[in-house]
């Protein structure tokens, strides 16, 4: 009976050693960022400017799709596509070549639209890569991302994330004296990426998130 418990405990205590060690490891994979990185490479995003072409405007890939633009209309920011993680090269190439101007979730996953949508901003704003795919969403960017244990009505940096699983995420970007915060996010009643500011009674079932990769 002793070697049996004993020949157990020391199972779970691999078993958690290499869990730890498969946690350590995807953490080393992730790309590090710094904080100013974060926060311009979300500013690149809701400050860049396209038209809306006309063959941008009808989708190939679906029959009810409807534009949030009109023909000729100047636009900053990248569109709001639901399941989209396009940098503004990406997109602008997609535009190029007929792609419709962002899609909202009611259309689903759509192949011919481009854009980018809120947990895919954030994952490219921490730099992960568009290459690998959209692999992170509300509900489990706490893969690739700790809480925080601080006051953060006080304390957030820039480049952290108030986030509610399965719902939307915004980037953290500073406090302002009056007591609202500014935030940048793909906001779908928008329909494109903005940064502007926030207050607090906004983000009820929200958590503060600090990416695992950055570069203090």
């Amino acid at each position: 009976m002793p070697v049996r418990l004993s020949l157990g405990l020391c199972c779970l205590l691999l078993t958690s050693a290499f869990s730890s060690h498969a946690q350590t490891g995807a953490i080393a994979r992730l790309p590090s960022a710094t904080r100013a990185e974060i926060v311009a490479r979300a500013r690149k995003l809701a400050a860049h400017p396209w038209v809306c072409g006309a063959s941008n405007l009808r989708a190939s890939c679906s029959r009810r799709y409807v534009s949030d633009w009109k023909a000729g209309q100047r636009v900053t920011g990248i569109p709001y596509r639901w399941g989209g993680i396009d940098d503004p090269e990406s997109f602008d190439q997609k535009l190029a070549h007929g792609s419709v101007a962002g899609a909202h979730s009611q259309y689903g996953i759509l192949s011919c639209a481009a854009g980018i949508d809120c947990s895919g901003f954030v994952a490219l704003c921490w730099g992960l890569s568009q290459s690998g795919g959209h692999a992170y969403s509300t509900s489990n960017l706490r893969l690739i991302a700790g809480k925080p244990k601080y006051n953060w009505f006080a304390d957030m940096k820039p480049g952290d994330v108030l986030n509610r699983p399965g719902s939307h995420v915004v980037l953290f970007t500073g406090y302002n004296p009056d007591g609202t915060i500014n935030v940048c996010e793909a906001s779908g009643s928008k329909a494109r990426v903005v940064c502007g500011r926030a207050t607090w009674s906004r983000f009820k079932g929200y958590i503060p998130l600090q990416y695992k990769g950055i570069d203090e």
